[in-house]
């Protein structure tokens, strides 16, 4: 692997605060932050490196704990504003899982329920120092219940580096048993808590994910009356809310609309539609208009339309268009639109 791995600049402001609140004289190391937080993201080997000079500057117990349960939604970048628009833990938690590899690409994980508890595992290939690693596991537990607006009680934790000499505190830190010499970063929460309600704070991405919504609602049905019209409105909406999730799929898609995939498939084809091209219409759709707003990156278009990555959204939309989202938005900052649209939906039916 790698040993450019990549984070969030923001995990840094949280690094600043404890330093200047704790009034640790650190003048030099502070400059260093603010250079590194003028980009979006930071290398991974490096914010060990400012852990670590933090901790020389206070060496106390837990560090990393202490200084991950202080962090914020927002310090995630979009990822954060993704998930504090989903409207329950569980939700969140999905898009998190689908998204990981934004905050730190040698980031592997899993998750699984079982008998009502849902564990969670992972392991990080460059920042896997013992700071680094106590940092995201408290991280995790401070996104959780920054979501919920309340705190949380773990089941159980687990860290994968030797027992410190005053292991005390990791529990009282984090409320709950804490297991060390695991084979990776470890997490135990009850289920119950996957259904617990978000409260963003910032409901930025939440309007434009109900603006992606309302868009799709508002275009006319390019299938006309009965049955098959409304099978169709029924898909544009599941496909949008498949993008929150990130996947779209015909097979998740099919699922939530409670058919089987060869019935769904049946219909779309009975109408003279391919799943393909009735998703690439309504992507084009909404990148378009995302693209007309200036305050979205097109890291952030990507993402909105269910790509997690933004090559892949490129690529499918010079393919739409002749031109990069890029090429696109320059032209209407030009003025020039009268791009024409067509319908890549609609297809031949012998």
């Amino acid at each position: 692997m790698s040993k450019t791995d990549y984070i969030p600049s923001g995990f840094i402001e949280t690094l600043q605060v404890y330093v200047r609140e704790r009034g640790l004289p650190a003048p030099v190391l502070l400059d260093e932050m603010s250079l590194e937080l003028e980009s979006p993201s930071v290398s991974a080997l490096r914010f060990c490196d400012l852990l670590e000079s933090v901790r020389q500057l206070d060496p106390v117990n837990a560090l990393g704990v202490r200084l991950g349960l202080a962090v914020r939604p927002s310090q995630f970048g979009v990822v954060g504003y993704m998930v504090s628009s989903c409207g329950t833990l569980g939700q969140a938690l999905a898009r998190y899982h689908r998204y990981q590899g934004l905050l730190q690409a040698g980031l592997s994980s899993r998750a699984w329920l079982k008998d009502g508890v849902l564990f969670m595992r992972w392991t990080q290939s460059v920042a896997n120092t013992p700071l680094a690693s106590e940092f995201s596991l408290a991280v995790f537990v401070s996104l959780c219940q920054a979501l919920v607006g309340r705190p949380i009680t773990p089941l159980r934790a687990g860290l994968p580096f030797s027992r410190p000499e005053d292991a005390a505190v990791y529990p009282v830190l984090l409320g709950c048993p804490v297991d060390f010499d695991c084979n990776a970063i470890e997490l135990v929460l009850p289920a119950h808590l996957l259904a617990l309600p978000i409260f963003s704070k910032d409901p930025y991405l939440l309007r434009l994910l109900e603006q992606q919504a309302q868009a799709l609602l508002k275009q006319q049905p390019l299938i006309e009356g009965g049955q098959t019209g409304a099978f169709f409105t029924q898909v544009q909406e599941q496909i949008v809310e498949s993008m929150k999730n990130g996947d779209v799929s015909a097979e998740a898609v099919a699922r939530m609309l409670g058919c089987s995939l060869r019935t769904f498939y049946r219909q779309l084809s009975s109408a003279g539609y391919s799943y393909r091209g009735l998703l690439a219409h309504t992507r084009h759709t909404l990148a378009r208009q995302y693209l007309a707003d200036p305050a979205l990156a097109q890291t952030d278009v990507a993402l909105l339309l269910g790509y997690s990555e933004q090559s892949s959204f490129i690529r499918a939309f010079r393919s739409w268009t002749g031109m990069t989202p890029g090429e696109y938005r320059g032209n209407l900052t030009q003025g020039k639109r009268d791009f024409t649209s067509t319908d890549p939906g609609r297809r031949a039916i012998p």
